[in-house]
């Protein structure tokens, strides 16, 4: 039994089906089976709620349609709040919610092995590390990495000396304080 729930959704199609049940039983409860004749939201709160059920069950047995019977069962808890008593008193329709959000989520067992999606933190390193060598081994076989470029000797132009020379630092500005005696008799 164990394995069988582990391989569908479970408890996404548990909770659509109790959505359903709970609201179908409203109606049940208020013998409204007669006013159902006459007025056609009960009668549309009888469908809701019998869908929800069959998507439940259909959630258990055909896993592989889960993203859209579990999209119905959301579409279905969202028309339960218009047309059966606020959702079956808010319950029904909060069920029917999650149960179609985790029938939509639910993702098998089974995953192709090496996927990041699928790691744990302890499988990480290991991960990051083969993902590495990966990236090595691609630079080998394109080329990246087994060849530098060699540079060309530049030859210095005047142009270039004199760029640099531009570039240097500006000479230090002399003010009349650090002049000495016989400098200042020479510029005079």
């Amino acid at each position: 039994m164990k394995s069988w729930r582990h391989s569908r959704p479970f408890w996404g199609g548990l909770l659509i089906v109790l959505a359903g049940a709970e609201l179908l039983s409203i109606p049940f409860t208020l013998n409204a089976l007669s006013v159902t004749i006459l007025f056609s939201a009960v009668g549309a709160t009888y469908l809701i709620a019998l869908v929800m059920m069959i998507s439940g069950v259909l959630v258990w047995l055909q896993p592989g349609q889960r993203v859209f019977l579990g999209l119905v069962a959301v579409l279905l808890s969202m028309a339960s709040f218009v047309y059966s008593n606020l959702g079956g008193f808010l319950i029904g329709m909060s069920l029917g919610l999650l149960g179609g959000t985790l029938a939509i989520a639910w993702t098998p067992l089974s995953r192709p092995a090496g996927r990041l999606d699928s790691l744990s933190v302890r499988d990480l390193p290991d991960a990051a590390r083969a993902l590495v060598s990966k990236a090595g081994t691609m630079r080998a076989v394109i080329g990246l990495g087994s060849r530098r470029r060699r540079r060309s000797p530049t030859r210095a132009t005047p142009v270039a000396t004199m760029n640099r020379e531009a570039t240097t630092t500006p000479p230090r500005m002399e003010t009349k304080a650090s002049l000495t005696v016989e400098q200042t008799a020479l510029r005079e």
